[in-house]
């Protein structure tokens, strides 16, 4: 039967600007499934690694593509499966492009017509928009191309593709990591599936890449709207399913909606590779991972993404026996292993022996090395240089701005790695010291709310208590002053989370949030504290994004800011 079809998607993490590096890993891909397969697909833009930014802008970087592609179409000689390769693509302009390569050719070629403009996407600054969609046909089987956001817009080629005889919608993508994307885009998958009566094969990418993460979960969804394959989530993957196009024709003469419809834009139509029959595969549906398996996963995928693709060989924290570098602690241990992670617990005189237990006793659970620096001389020195006698918030901060001091020197004598413990609420207020506890090459909390904070470190001790029970105990302190407590100047977290969250990722108004039954005081407080900590946020590392609006490219705020006040 020649409306039979096995695709292998290809759940790739690439790298950013190793173009040599990940077109060996498409071929050696193609090269262990291209017998049992038709069609293999690889995620958007897989040859450059994505987002490659201004790499783009380089004639150079954009030759180093085109070199590689042309190797790959010339090694598709030896292969029975054709494959549809995410790359940029120059012809006369750079295109963001889905290309069919096999037998030695350049068969088809989609460029992307939806360019986002918004969040973490610059795409028009790069890209020129496709103009005209591919349709390709392998025995019986008809399928329609398209680039990530073509098929996420309402005015896709979706419909038109179905119209014209499409059997399969491909979809390939490099969609960014946010907590809650993905059961949005399973509904809205579904609904495509089952509005244009065909197979949907979404293929996405893995891995991290600076701020972002891809968590993979690669779909293929039935005519019926039911989902009959899905690849692991936030690991590499390669998946061949069979799809039944018979289905799909039954399906259509008893549903005659498509009947009814009109071209919308000019198709091209080609054929491509000799269809070969082939033995019908099992399907394979991964499971998918709970909440707080979900977020935890996503932030041990993105820290050891950016420890392993900038090279390198260990990382260090600072360890203050509070919750938040015991987390921080936590995920780079499972991420890396015990013997990359170093510990550094740097007392002052304010600190308590409560902090030099817990920090002791995590780093003992956990198997990591541990260095103790006490700071107290290093502190008084300061203070006997500036002449400082009355005790206030810059000798709190000094003592923060030395911890840094003493985890840069071991970066800069080792080579390894600072991790800021720093988090999303204490940011958002710049409860924070800017050079000093906030400092560091990457910040692995950096979009998780103190709260979730909390039911993260809970969740990771389910799994192993490493993390002693007293930490979640202990009112949350910086014990940077006699008795200090993070109460004393914000409000309780519960409370400054929400109205965080209400302000950041709903952008709601000071009225508005106040009428959802907050303190008018409390909510002033709390928004003028986050305009006022933009110049701290501006100078914060990197870390992986979250939520739908992080800090970084979601939030463009401008540092200098009169309007509100």
């Amino acid at each position: 039967m020649k409306s039979k079809l096995n695709i292998t998607i290809a759940q790739m993490d690439t790298a950013v600007g190793d173009v040599e590096g990940n077109a060996v890993k498409i071929l050696k891909i193609w090269e262990e499934y291209h017998r049992v397969s038709h069609l293999i697909v690889f995620p958007e833009l897989a040859l450059s690694g994505y987002p490659p930014g201004d790499l783009l802008l380089r004639m150079d970087f954009i030759k180093e593509c085109q070199r590689w592609l042309e190797l790959i179409r010339d090694a598709s000689a030896k292969f029975e499966a054709i494959a549809l390769i995410g790359t940029p693509f120059y012809e006369g302009d750079l295109y963001n492009s889905a290309l069919l390569v096999g037998g030695g050719k350049l068969l088809a070629c989609y460029h992307k017509h939806f360019l986002p403009n918004y969040s973490v996407f610059d795409e028009k600054r790069y890209f020129r928009k496709g103009t005209y969609g591919t349709m390709v046909e392998l025995g019986e089987v008809k399928i329609g191309i398209s680039v990530c956001e073509d098929l996420w817009h309402p005015d896709g080629l979706e419909r038109t593709y179905a119209i014209m005889g499409a059997h399969v919608l491909i979809n390939i993508n490099a969609s960014p990591y946010y907590f809650g994307k993905y059961e949005f885009k399973e509904a809205f998958l579904k609904a495509r599936a089952e509005d244009n009566l065909c197979y949907v094969v979404y293929v996405n990418a893995v891995g991290g890449q600076d701020e972002l993460v891809f968590d993979g979960r690669s779909l293929v969804i039935d005519p019926d709207g039911h989902i009959c394959a899905r690849a692991k989530a936030f690991e590499e993957d390669v998946l061949t399913v069979s799809l039944d196009v018979e289905k799909v024709k039954r399906r259509r003469l008893l549903d005659t909606r498509l009947r009814e419809g009109k071209e919308k834009y000019h198709v091209i139509s080609c054929g491509a590779g000799t269809y070969r029959e082939l033995e019908a595969l099992p399907p394979r549906v991964e499971r998918n991972p709970k909440d707080e398996e979900e977020i935890y996963t996503a932030l041990k995928t993105g820290l050891e993404a950016y420890v392993k693709k900038n090279n390198f060989s260990k990382v260090v924290l600072g360890l203050s026996g509070g919750i938040d570098s015991s987390l921080v602690a936590c995920l780079a241990v499972d991420a890396l292993g015990s013997d990359r992670v170093v510990g550094v617990f740097m007392p002052s005189e304010f600190t308590s022996q409560e902090s030099k237990e817990d920090a002791i006793t995590l780093a003992k659970n956990l198997g990591i090395e541990l260095y103790q620096f006490p700071i107290d001389v290093i502190f008084r020195s300061f203070r006997d240089t500036l002449g400082s006698t009355d005790f206030g918030v810059a000798d709190e901060n000094l003592q923060a701005r030395i911890r840094a001091n003493i985890l840069f020197y071991l970066s800069n004598r080792y080579g390894w790695l600072v991790l800021s413990t720093s988090n999303k609420s204490e940011a958002s207020v710049g409860y924070t010291t800017i050079y000093g506890d906030m400092a560091g090459g990457f910040a692995p909390l950096k979009d998780i709310y103190k709260t979730l904070v909390y039911i993260l470190a809970r969740y990771r001790n389910s799994i192993k208590p490493d993390i002693p029970e007293r930490v979640f105990q202990k009112p949350p302190s910086a014990e940077l002053r006699p008795g200090q407590k993070d109460q004393d100047t914000l409000p309780p977290y519960q409370m400054l989370d929400q109205i965080l969250m209400l302000y950041i990722e709903e952008g709601l108004s000071k009225e508005e949030i106040v009428s959802k039954g907050m303190d008018t005081e409390t909510v002033e407080k709390v928004i003028r504290m986050i305009r006022l900590a933009e110049y701290k946020r501006s100078q914060a590392p990197v870390g992986t994004k979250i939520t739908p609006r992080a800090f970084g490219k979601d939030w463009r705020m401008p540092i200098t800011n009169m309007w509100g006040y």
